[in-house]
């Protein structure tokens, strides 16, 4: 059973506090690009060149209501000029028409502005506040324990993974399936989040899954939300948010739809295309600067964790197809000889255990399985309701 000791919590705290995201607030009228800034990743603020993040573009054309898909084709087609000539446009009309101030956010680490936000929609605790508020309920819960603390390679994301001593069996799915139900505080760049989570106990793997908020799956003795963000900074909000959290623990934090979502998962075949996207999501993770080591590991993960993939593709070219035409809705209604459920307990013993291949980013691994769980319980997996298709 894995566990965060005094120590690790102290030496995390300790980094993510000295590596606090700086802010600060300008009129976005200040903000200019110039004919380089997609390809030197600099804007200038009030005149001054400040280095910027590559995702930061997309968010500041969200800001000024730009098309997002038209702002990905100019940066995919180097028209770098074009893009910054029509954001400086619609920025100074913004301007004349009553421009207001934005929030930049900066990482102190790598001197980079990595987001921007309305003012209004910064809601998230600093580190040292998160960390005051995880050892208050620490405090004021006993019975949980803090199992994994994870942090994003860049320092964008940090999750503190808390979980429930109490162990929920699902006979269902098996004898020895037994969790522990749980939630997560997820401290993005502008965000303070709380989402639930759980560990499956045999293979101490680690599962992030929102299966929505409310009632959930007929179970109506269960209504607490299952996603919810801090609503500001002051006290009030704090406890608020700490209120959402005892409502959790007093429905044991088992989300209400969770019994029928594994039952469905265990039961229904994962389809092509979600075998596909898992599998790719946890090779583009694999950290090896060899080239022939790197494929080697890339093979590694496709035949031990995702071999659904590589037999039913090899199925399809025993039927005279070529499975490498296939678009993705094409995929969604192929059949695999893998579960949901193996999929989704593939990303999240990749996302959770050292497999011994080096991944970047497990934390996304482990959103991902919980996605792909949620499935579900909301339009289903691809092949949750294939009889239909009889009809």
């Amino acid at each position: 059973m894995r566990e965060v000791t005094n120590n690790q919590f102290n030496e995390i705290r300790s980094t993510l506090t000295a590596n606090e995201h700086a802010t600060k607030q300008v009129p976005i009228s200040a903000i200019k690009l110039t004919d380089h800034s997609f390809a030197t990743n600099q804007i200038e603020i009030g005149g001054q060149p400040v280095k910027v993040s590559q995702g930061f573009f997309l968010r500041l054309a969200s800001m000024l209501k730009m098309n997002a898909s038209l702002t990905r084709e100019f940066m995919k087609n180097d028209n770098g000029k074009v893009a910054a000539a029509m954001m400086n446009a619609l920025n100074e009309y913004r301007r004349t028409a009553g421009g207001k101030d934005v929030l930049v956010i900066a990482n102190p680490e790598t001197r980079e502005v990595i987001d921007i936000c309305d003012p209004k929609r910064y809601r998230r605790l600093t580190n040292e506040s998160l960390f005051d508020m995880t050892e208050r309920i620490m405090n004021e819960h006993p019975s949980l324990t803090i199992e994994t603390i994870d942090l994003s390679p860049n320092g964008g994301t940090a999750m503190i993974n808390f979980l429930n001593s109490e162990e929920v069996g699902f006979p269902g799915a098996g004898k020895d399936e037994f969790f522990k139900f749980g939630f997560s505080i997820v401290q993005t760049s502008k965000d303070t989040i709380v989402e639930t989570y759980n560990q499956r106990l045999v293979c101490a793997n680690g599962l992030r899954v929102s299966l929505g908020s409310g009632a959930i799956g007929g179970n109506n003795a269960i209504n607490f939300e299952e996603k919810f963000r801090l609503g500001g900074t002051e006290a009030d909000d704090i406890r608020t948010f700490l209120n959402r959290v005892d409502a959790m623990k007093n429905a044991g934090f088992v989300p209400g739809g969770f019994s029928s979502a594994i039952q469905s998962a265990i039961s229904t075949k994962a389809s092509l295309a979600e075998v596909e996207s898992a599998m790719m999501l946890a090779q583009r993770k694999v950290r090896e600067e060899d080239p022939q080591f790197k494929k080697n590991f890339i093979d590694t993960l496709g035949r031990n964790y995702f071999d659904g993939h590589r037999d039913t593709m090899a199925r399809l070219a025993q039927k005279g197809m070529d499975p490498y035409k296939l678009n993705d809705k094409q995929k969604s209604f192929i059949k695999t000889g893998q579960s949901v459920w193996d999929v989704v307990n593939s990303l999240t013993y990749l996302g959770s255990n050292n497999s011994g291949i080096e991944l970047d980013s497990k934390h996304e691994l482990k959103a991902e399985a919980g996605y792909l769980f949620a499935k579900g319980t909301g339009a289903g997996f691809d092949l949750q309701f294939a009889q239909y298709a009889q009809l």
